[in-house]
């Protein structure tokens, strides 16, 4: 038997679990697909499932999304080329997290479009120039109660916020008391008007059953479409 075999032959006794786990020791912390396995984490640690190929219902909103990022991406060809480097020095000394947590670098054209999609989806109008102030503080307090099965009112403070920032409300979709997850399997719910006084009503587009719980993230948009950090709330449905 070649050592090769003889190390096959142990993973097979010790089980599934522990061959995931000698991977995992061998390549590190990994996010992604590779073959027919994907890697990723949750509040327990690090998994790994097989790869399931996703649908591709082509609702409306994903539609809208593509849109967008088409009409960006041709944008950004259109940049005079100051204006690229500009965004291309902005994303260099500020990098983005990704679903794991760690922050890397994105390209100047990833940035722009990433940010002017933020506008976009608040109804501001299209920036082309770099971000000049930094990215809108933290929101001091937050509270978040559903009031009906597609409302919630939003409190908070600071009040009113800064001219031409936004508030931007994120869910995680209606489930058990049980489930926590965290900001990546949330969805956007909404943003109030600019400079706008708290409270806030913000209608949801996944109305809920009562009992029914979700994690929301909240924050504030910049007028440059850079997002503060995001304060959690948790809160049953009504």
């Amino acid at each position: 038997m070649t050592r090769r075999d003889s190390r096959i032959e142990l993973l097979d006794e010790l089980g599934p679990f522990v061959r995931f786990a000698l991977f995992q020791a061998i390549h590190g912390e990994m996010s992604g697909s590779i073959g027919d396995n994907t890697w990723s984490h949750n509040k327990g640690g690090a998994y790994v499932r097989q790869r399931r190929v996703p649908t591709n219902p082509n609702t409306a909103s994903q539609q809208a999304v593509r849109a967008v990022l088409s009409t960006l991406s041709s944008a950004w060809r259109g940049l005079t080329s100051a204006n690229q480097t500009g965004w291309d020095n902005w994303a260099a000394i500020n990098p983005a997290v990704n679903a794991l947590g760690i922050a890397f670098n994105r390209s100047g054209q990833q940035a722009y479009v990433g940010l002017n999609a933020n506008l976009l989806a608040s109804g501001a109008a299209r920036v082309d120039t770099a971000p000049v102030a930094a990215a809108p503080p933290e929101l001091v307090t937050l509270s978040i109660v559903p009031t009906s099965p597609d409302q919630v009112v939003v409190t908070y403070t600071a009040t009113p916020l800064a001219a031409g920032t936004k508030l931007v409300v994120w869910g995680t979709l209606p489930g058990s008391a049980g489930r926590n997850p965290n900001i990546n399997q949330a969805r956007r719910l909404g943003f109030s008007a600019a400079a706008a006084a708290s409270p806030q009503t913000i209608t949801s587009p996944y109305p809920a059953l009562t009992g029914m719980v979700s994690n929301f993230f909240a924050g504030i948009q910049g007028a440059d479409g850079q997002l503060g950090v995001m304060k959690k709330f948790r809160s049953a449905w009504a």
